[in-house]
């Protein structure tokens, strides 16, 4: 089953190294990329090199295809895949280029989670703005203005089970903030964006619920060989 990658332990970084020199040798023990094939044959190929990278790097790398705006700059993956000779060499190209993309959210949350403000009144405008922020960082790399939605929920789910947030809540948190009147076609704006960072902060930290009120400062900005990112064992949530 392919994972669905709503937690950012899923997805993190921090969590599983990365040596792109093998991404073409991984791709070329699995049988050579069909040509002039049916879809079926085509998404079966995709399906056995997501599952063989899955299991060398970890269960981001099995939707190698996912980088915002490659679906719309160069359609379905099942419709884009080269001839057999050139087939490693594109998978290895969309493989670091998600773990690219990856990588720079992981910058936005690390430089957020480690400088939270230890007053409350200081909490909710440093959560609008990085909630702000992160959507504004999926959105520049989002060709297709219709597709903005699912991609800000799922990056804000990542934002928020990485600050510790239980993966339901999260989720829950994250479907009230966008609505459903987003679920159609709307041309973001910056009035939008405002309008979900305001309402995810509030909702997060709402004082008869569960509020973020600890600063990770105690950790070392580099992490020694088989150490557990701080978001493992510090959730920094406390119930209100």
């Amino acid at each position: 089953m392919a994972p669905d990658l709503t937690t950012w332990a899923q997805v993190d970084p921090a969590r599983y190294p990365f040596d792109p020199a093998d991404i073409t040798a991984v791709v070329r023990a699995v049988a050579p990329a069909p040509e002039s094939a049916g879809e079926s044959q085509t998404l079966a190929w995709v399906d056995a090199v997501s599952l063989a990278l899955a299991q060398r790097y970890g269960p981001w790398a099995y939707h190698w295809y996912w980088t915002p705006g490659e679906h719309e700059r160069w359609g379905w993956i099942g419709e884009r895949i080269p001839v057999p000779a050139e087939a490693p060499a594109f998978v290895a190209e969309s493989l670091q280029a998600w773990r690219r993309f990856l990588e720079s959210l992981a910058e936005q949350f690390n430089r957020f989670l480690r400088s939270l403000p230890l007053k409350l009144d200081e909490l909710l405008p440093a959560w609008e703005a990085a909630i702000a922020q992160v959507m504004t960082t999926v959105i520049a790399h989002i060709v297709d203005a219709d597709s903005w939605q699912g991609w800000c929920r799922r990056a804000l789910r990542w934002l928020l089970t990485a600050a510790g947030v239980p993966a339901e809540h999260a989720q829950a948190l994250v479907d009230v903030a966008l609505g459903k009147r987003f679920d159609h076609w709307v041309p973001v704006t910056a009035t939008i964006i405002g309008e979900v960072a305001e309402r995810l902060a509030r909702d997060l930290l709402d004082p008869t619920g569960i509020m973020l009120v600890a600063r990770i400062d105690n950790w070392p900005d580099t992490w020694p060989q088989r150490w557990p990112s701080w978001r493992a064992t510090n959730t920094g949530w406390v119930s209100g």
